[in-house]
């Protein structure tokens, strides 16, 4: 059983680590983010004696959801991605996000080990986890942190993916990381620690990058009426919505911002939401549109760090989606990302037709 979870990018890691483990063994995954205290028991039950390994996703929004989840799962690997802003209603801190995350480790198998982002302040500080040692993955540049495999040499290629130098114990290798965005760079790093656990080579490893491929609603890539959208909206958080801008700053032509809400970020969600519209005005994105009642802080933090952004701010999602049809054109790229109440697949399937 190889567990991952993470306050980002948990789907995306999932499908890496089953990509790579794809090369050596039968794989049983997570449909989709079947995640929760329903979701993880159906995919569990879905294992059939073919399968040689689970790679289970495990999401939770509050102390004591992972007790429960982990005790069903009894991870052998146990992956943690990161400790972001994500469900800070009921966590309150990063602190807190770190403290139940890390409830998993008390259910690990005896023999278990935990892979884990070093370059992720909040886990450098675990360092053991049930008296063995952390295994650590991340930059070669970004942490003091010991890393058992890392980065050099990142080249980011646009929407044509990523390229690194991979070093790991037992050899190095270059790949090109079809899925563009930098945090994906540390999905395969996370892979290449999983599949060096369970006993792959480097050039199955290799090969398992290589292959890996966006899902729907996960910076899925749509060419449509001569137009690509950026599919991303099966939820957000800043993290997210800011990697996503990131990804769509290397785009030819025209770009376009299509952000909503974010849910469940606590006391700080105004402060955090004008981050990621300061962050629309630092990748120098063409156009914003916003939508939501907190999306105006998209538009505050956009204004405040570049004046050449074209900005439309909407109280709802059909309205702003109206306008934005008639706004859009051939040659555009227009990211759409907001959480996963704000309904934002309406705005990609508006576009689509």
């Amino acid at each position: 059983m190889v567990g991952i979870t993470g306050s980002v990018g948990k789907t995306s890691t999932k499908e890496m680590i089953s990509s790579v483990l794809e090369q050596k063994y039968s794989v049983h995954k997570t449909a989709g983010n079947f995640n929760n205290e329903i979701g993880l028991p159906l995919t569990i039950f879905g294992i059939r004696e073919s399968h040689q390994v689970a790679v289970l996703e495990m999401g939770i929004s509050d102390f004591g959801e992972m007790h429960r989840l982990s005790t069903m799962s009894c991870p052998d690997v146990m992956v943690i991605t990161n400790i972001g802003y994500c469900h800070l209603e009921f966590l309150g801190d990063r602190d807190g996000v770190l403290k139940a995350k890390t409830e998993c480790f008390e259910h690990m198998m005896p023999d278990a080990v935990a892979v884990l982002n070093a370059d992720d302040d909040k886990l450098a500080t675990v360092q053991t986890v049930n008296g063995k040692p952390a295994i650590y993955y991340g930059k070669e540049s970004a942490s003091g942190v010991h890393k058992s495999v890392y980065t050099t040499n990142i080249e980011n290629l646009g929407f044509d993916g990523m390229k690194a130098h991979f070093v790991t114990p037992k050899g190095e290798f270059d790949a090109h990381i079809h899925i563009p965005g930098e945090h994906n760079v540390y999905n395969a790093m996370a892979a290449a620690a999983v599949g060096l656990q369970l006993g792959l080579t480097i050039a199955e490893i290799k090969s398992g990058i290589e292959k890996a491929e966006t899902i729907a609603g996960r910076t899925n890539f749509i060419k449509t009426h001569g137009m690509t959208v950026i599919d991303d909206c099966y939820n957000a958080n800043p993290v997210s919505m800011k990697s996503s801008i990131e990804v769509l700053s290397h785009a030819k032509g025209r770009t376009i911002a299509v952000l909503g809400d974010m849910g469940e970020l606590g006391s700080d969600e105004k402060k955090l939401h004008h981050e990621v519209g300061e962050a629309v005005g630092e990748n120098h994105i063409h156009t914003l549109f916003a939508a939501g009642e907190l999306a105006k802080e998209y538009v505050a933090g956009a204004a405040e760090k570049s004046s050449d952004v074209d900005i439309h701010y909407f109280e709802d999602r059909e309205t702003m989606t109206q306008e934005l049809l008639s706004y859009v054109k051939e040659g555009d790229t227009i990211l759409v990302k907001a959480s996963h109440f704000m309904e934002f697949p309406k705005v990609v399937e508006a576009l689509s037709e």
